[in-house]
């Protein structure tokens, strides 16, 4: 292949194949694994859409850049699949984007996108693309931290997109440890594990990230309808109805059960 083209591989089927297992798996598929072949890696979930990369589509161009394609698939209706961007991301210093072409408008994650549109070999300008700097909630920053780090690790792609889905962020990114409730159930769940980020204002409660959620100085809020407030020292977590009654209370901790 020559330098500064980009591959669009064909992987329409793939995202197929997994479309059909979300339909018959459903969202709880996801707290065992994301599911994934060898083509493509799961590196995110926000609210109900995955965030995913076409491995095979990844190339290095020189020594800062790589190019792919990533794709979002909503679980509320996984076929047909949400939509793809083609992108090249900025690998040195500070992370940034480059999309090239996309089904979806800029930053949109909503599910009635044209149809996937024809796949060829584009060149590229890389002195004319115009790279803005990811975010998590728009799914850029684990699709550029996947595509830098598995480009020259091909062989731990599935390993590194599960660290993303688990552990990736910005680089302030804490934990803490709460008693939670689940909507609409007095089942308490115990140690459940909020991560939140003030320097990109992002909250995600087990790996799933949320768009309702934001940080303050101090506290971490999300939940839309009724709405959590965990204290970001740690101490408890509060559950407030819309008219700001006091639903539920629970204990927070630093450290992982």
């Amino acid at each position: 292949m020559k330098p500064g083209k980009i591959a669009r591989m064909p992987f329409l089927r793939h995202c197929l194949s997994l479309s059909v297992c979300l339909a018959f798996c459903g969202p709880l598929a996801w707290a065992a694994d994301a599911p994934a072949s060898k083509d493509m890696q799961i590196v995110q979930r926000i609210d109900d859409v995955l965030v995913g990369v076409d491995a095979v589509s990844l190339e290095i161009l020189g020594r800062r850049h790589v190019a792919g394609t990533y794709f979002l698939i909503n679980l509320r209706r996984p076929s047909p699949v949400a939509g793809y961007a083609d992108f090249v991301a900025d690998c040195q210093g500070p992370l940034r984007i480059a999309t090239l072409s996309s089904t979806l408008p800029s930053g949109s994650l909503q599910p009635e996108p044209p149809p996937l549109l024809p796949r060829r070999a584009t060149a590229l300008d890389l002195e004319s693309l115009s790279f803005a700097p990811v975010h998590m909630l728009d799914g850029t920053w684990l699709v550029a931290e996947f595509a830098c780090r598995s480009s020259s690790q091909p062989g731990a792609a599935r390993r590194i997109a599960r660290q993303l889905r688990e552990k990736g962020g910005p680089p302030d990114m804490q934990s803490v440890y709460c008693d939670l409730q689940a909507d609409g159930s007095n089942e308490t769940r115990r140690g459940v594990e909020v991560r939140f980020s003030a320097q990109d204002d992002a909250v995600a409660v087990n790996h799933q990230w949320l768009s309702s959620g934001f940080v303050s100085d101090t506290e971490v809020v999300f939940g839309s309808g009724a709405q959590w407030i965990v204290d970001r020292q740690a101490r408890h977590a509060r559950l407030l109805g819309g008219s700001g009654k006091l639903l539920f209370e629970g204990k927070c901790d630093s450290r992982a059960p």
